[in-house]
């Protein structure tokens, strides 16, 4: 039978619908307890590939972004640590990290299931003291959140809270969110959930101008994303052309794998209720984002960050001088918040505080009744 030369086309479409489907279902993890030590004392992490009589091949991290391949001499090698089992597994327990800011004990669920896999199927390890304090961690934190706490900027804050001082800390809440992420997707839906339920907090006008910064961001994301897409739909039709038909089978049912992964998160989203949709490789879903960038920057470009801004710091102000006990300075203050945002939630609490210190200092004043 005649080799079919143009095997390696044919399957390039196939090879990276194949690899985008395992990224989707597989966790990446970096190896960790992978070592080296050089006979001049220099140790090495990184993950070991190959191990010879003349060398020594790993993968390092050399950067923040940039994982190479380096070879070492095995002659000048004096130490090999190799990972066990349980190291690359507790590696990917160890990558959750303890969230700074929450308010939904749902952001614990997933770390506390692999930590408690951990747990379970590597009871052996030597991680396993390790795996233990961070399973305590989660599930302490989580317990307080189900009760009612919020963590901002990893300072805890009591359940019994006034309505005003929830809006207040939960518009801090989600702009800490915003502000920490690196996708501009999951930063607009924290916006989103600021705007619908924290539009009158101090977090306000500041969520605006990252949620503008978010947006443009979003837009190159968008270009990319759709010069990415027409690529792959160029190699897709060539390599149905170039297939046989049980090939071209093959390569269909790729696709339709894809397709249907991409469905169950825009599914997923809308269960949420969030308009935000990630940026994935689909005509639709990259032109209803492209719209909504297109609507939120109209709009957005109308709000008066400036004056909501100098209401909040006013605001603000008048806190920190009813604290400090001068009620004239807070009583500036309040009526200048007043009339730069008259919605902003705090001004009916710190109102009221100031009569409440405006009459116990009127009441000291008072001459002693015979």
């Amino acid at each position: 039978m005649q080799r079919d030369e143009r095997l390696p086309h044919q399957y390039t479409y196939l090879v990276k619908i194949l690899l985008f489907l395992s990224l989707l279902v597989l966790p990446l993890a970096s190896v960790r307890g992978e070592s080296i030590e050089l006979r001049d004392g220099t140790k090495i992490d990184g993950k070991i590939i190959f191990v010879s009589k003349e060398k020594v091949l790993m993968e390092v991290q050399t950067s923040p972004a940039i994982r190479e391949e380096m070879s070492y001499p095995r002659s000048e090698v004096a130490k090999i640590q190799r990972a066990t089992q349980d190291d690359v597994a507790y590696a990917e327990v160890a990558a959750f990290s303890v969230p700074s800011t929450a308010d939904n004990p749902a952001v614990y669920d997933a770390p506390l299931a692999r930590v408690r896999f951990f747990m379970k199927n590597y009871a052996y390890s030597k991680h396993m003291p390790e795996a233990r304090k961070l399973a305590a961690t989660f599930e302490t934190d989580r317990a307080r959140l189900v009760a009612g706490e919020v963590k901002l900027d990893g300072v805890w804050f009591a359940a019994d809270a006034s309505p005003a001082e929830r809006t207040e800390l939960g518009g801090r809440v989600q702009l800490a969110k915003m502000k920490d992420s690196s996708d501009p997707v999951a930063a607009m839906s924290a916006f989103e959930v600021l705007e619908k339920d924290h539009n009158t907090s101090s977090a306000y006008p500041e969520s605006v101008k990252v949620a503008r910064d978010s947006l443009v961001k979003l837009r190159a994301g968008l270009v990319r994303a759709r010069a990415d897409l027409e690529r792959r739909i160029r190699e897709q039709e060539q390599g149905l052309n170039l297939a046989s038909e049980d090939r071209r089978l093959q390569i269909e049912q790729g696709i339709a794998q894809e397709k249907s992964a991409i469905q169950a998160q825009i599914e997923r989203v809308k269960q949420s209720g969030s308009k935000w949709v990630p940026v994935l490789s689909d005509t639709k879903v990259l032109d209803d984002l492209s719209s909504l960038v297109n609507s939120e920057e109209t709009r957005l470009a109308k709000i008066d960050t400036a004056t909501l801004a100098a209401g909040a710091a006013a605001a603000n102000e008048a806190q920190r001088q009813l604290a400090a006990g001068n009620l004239s300075a807070a009583k500036a203050n309040l009526e200048q918040a007043q009339k730069l945002w008259s919605q902003h939630v705090l001004l009916a609490s710190l109102q009221e505080s100031l009569k409440k210190a405006e009459a116990a200092a009127q009441g000291g004043n008072q001459p002693p009744r015979p």
